[in-house]
C-alpha cells in the first residue's frame, strides 16, 4: 500500500510537471523556433532556460548580447554570408571560411585552386578535390617465340589497351632483331580504355636462334615484349630439344647454368655423326659462349650438359641455343634464363641446445624408421607405374598402326602423366620409349 502511495505521488507529479511547461513558436520567413519553457524569465541565457532548435540555413546573425548560438562539437547548421565559422563546411554554398564565412573573396581562391586541379588532372595529377587520373596501358602477349623455316614468314599479333583515364600516344620500336621483325603500326594514339592490334610480321632470313624484343611506350611509360626466332632449314634430318630445369631458371654469376638436351636422328635411319654447337647470348644479341662438339647418334641421344657464366655477367635475360648441323639440315632449339644479382651470404651465429639436438635425433630415428618401412611398398608401386606406363604408350602404338591418331595422342597424354608420377630411376627406364611414340605422332 505504501508503494502504491509513492508510485501514485510520482505520476501526478510528472503529469503537474507536463501541464505546468507551454510552447512557444517564433517564426519569419526565414527562421523557425521551437522553445519549451519550465520555468524562468525573458531571460534566455539563465539556466532555467531551454530550447531545441532545428533549422536549414542560418540567414541572420544569432550572436548578440543577449543571445548565444553554441552547438558544441558539432555543427549541425549551415551558416550564412558573414556569419561566425571555423571551417569551410560549416558554411552555406560552398563559402569559404576565414574567421567569417565570405561570399566574396574565398570563392576567388577556391575557383583558382579548381582550375589549377583541373589543369592538373588533365596532366595525369589532381588538384585538391579531384580524383587523381592515372596513365598506364596493358601490352599481350608479354613474349613471342616462333619456330619458322628458312624463307618463310609469319604473322603474330601484339594487343594494346589503354587501361588509364586519359588519352595516350604510342610509339613501337624493333630492337635487336629488325631484320626477323617489322611491324604493322609504329606510331598511334589510344583513348581511355580503347585497345590496337598491332601485327609483328617475322620472317625467316638466315638460319639460327635470335633474341630481342619489341618496346612499347608512351609518355614515362615503357613495356616491352620478349622475341625469340628460331630459324631451321627446309629439310630437318636432326631434330633437338634444349631444356632448362626450373631450379636453374634463375642463376647467379659465376654460378652453373644446367640443361637437358636430346638429340633425334630423323633423317638417316643409321648412326652419323652429328655436330651440336652451344652458345648463350644476352639480350642485345651479343655471344656469351659458344662451343662445338661431335658425336654418333643413331637414333636419339640425350644428355645433360653444364656452363659456367662469367663472374662479371650483368643481370638479365639471357638465350640458351643448341644447333644441329648434319649435311644439309639445320636444327635449332632454345630457351631464356635470367641471371640475376649474386645475394650476399648471411652468417648466423651458430647455438649449441642439448633438448634440441636430442628432439631432433629421436626426430631423425623416426624418419628412418619410417622410410624402412615404407620404402618397400614404395618400389612395389613404382614398379606397377612404370609397368602401367609402359601398356599406356604400346596401346597408343597399336591405336597409331590403326590410324587412330586421336586415339593414340589420348594415350601419349596419359603416358606423360604416368611418367611425372615416375622417380628419377623409372624416367630413366621410359624415356626413350616415350621419346618414341612423341616422334611418331608428330
Amino acid at each position: 500500500m505504501k508503494k502504491l502511495k509513492i508510485i501514485f505521488f510520482l505520476v501526478f507529479a510528472f503529469l503537474l510537471l507536463v501541464l505546468s511547461g507551454f510552447a512557444a513558436q517564433m517564426s519569419s520567413s526565414n527562421y523557425r523556433q521551437n522553445v519549451i519553457v519550465s520555468e524562468g524569465g525573458e531571460n534566455t541565457t539563465s539556466s532555467s532556460y531551454k530550447m531545441s532548435i532545428a533549422v536549414g540555413i542560418i540567414n541572420s546573425v544569432l550572436d548578440s548580447a543577449s543571445y548565444i548560438n553554441k552547438l558544441g562539437f558539432f555543427h549541425l547548421l549551415l551558416l550564412a554570408d558573414s556569419q561566425p565559422c571555423t571551417a569551410n563546411n560549416q558554411c552555406e554554398g560552398g563559402f569559404c571560411c576565414s574567421n567569417l564565412c565570405s561570399s566574396s573573396s574565398c570563392p576567388v581562391a577556391a575557383a583558382a585552386a579548381g582550375g589549377g586541379g583541373g589543369a592538373a588532372a588533365a596532366g595525369g595529377g589532381g588538384g585538391a578535390g579531384f580524383p587523381e587520373l592515372k596513365k598506364d596501358f596493358s601490352v599481350s602477349p608479354s613474349s613471342i617465340k616462333e619456330h619458322i623455316a628458312l624463307g618463310s614468314t609469319k604473322t603474330v599479333p601484339i594487343n594494346i589497351k589503354n587501361t588509364g583515364d586519359l588519352p595516350l600516344d604510342f610509339s613501337l620500336n624493333v630492337n635487336t632483331i629488325n631484320d626477323f621483325v617489322s611491324l604493322s603500326d609504329t606510331g598511334f594514339s589510344l583513348d581511355a580504355s580503347q585497345q590496337k592490334s598491332v601485327e609483328a610480321s617475322i620472317i625467316g632470313k638466315k638460319l639460327g636462334s635470335y633474341i630481342g624484343d619489341i618496346s612499347v611506350a608512351s609518355d614515362t611509360i615503357a613495356k616491352s615484349v620478349s622475341v625469340v626466332v628460331e630459324v631451321v632449314s627446309e629439310l630437318v634430318l636432326f631434330d633437338v630439344k634444349v631444356d632448362i630445369p626450373q631450379a636453374y631458371k634463375e642463376v647467379e654469376p659465376g654460378g652453373e647454368l644446367k640443361v637437358q638436351i636430346t638429340l633425334l636422328n630423323v633423317g638417316p635411319g643409321k648412326r652419323v655423326d652429328a655436330t651440336p654447337t652451344y652458345i648463350i647470348k644476352d639480350k642485345q644479341g651479343k655471344v656469351i659462349y659458344e662451343s662445338t662438339e661431335t658425336f654418333a647418334v643413331e637414333k636419339q641421344a640425350s644428355y645433360a650438359r653444364s656452363f659456367k657464366m662469367p663472374k662479371d655477367l650483368e643481370p638479365g635475360d639471357y638465350l640458351m641455343i643448341v644447333e644441329v648441323r648434319y649435311e644439309n639440315s639445320f636444327a635449332v632449339s632454345s630457351e631464356l634464363f635470367k641471371v640475376v644479382p649474386k645475394q650476399a651470404a648471411v652468417e648466423k651465429p651458430a647455438r649449441f641446445n642439448t633438448a634440441w639436438l636430442f628432439a631432433s635425433m629421436i626426430f631423425v630415428g623416426l624418419v628412418f624408421l619410417f622410410m624402412y618401412l615404407l620404402v618397400p611398398r614404395v618400389k612395389v608401386f613404382g614398379k606397377l607405374r612404370i609397368k602401367k606406363c609402359y601398356k599406356t604408350i604400346n596401346d597408343a602404338i597399336d591405336a597409331i598402326n590403326s590410324n587412330d591418331i586421336k586415339k593414340a595422342k589420348k594415350y601419349y597424354a596419359k603416358a606423360r602423366k604416368l611418367y611425372g608420377t615416375l622417380d628419377k630411376r623409372g624416367k630413366k627406364e621410359v624415356y626413350d620409349e616415350l621419346v618414341g611414340l612423341y616422334n611418331r605422332l608428330k
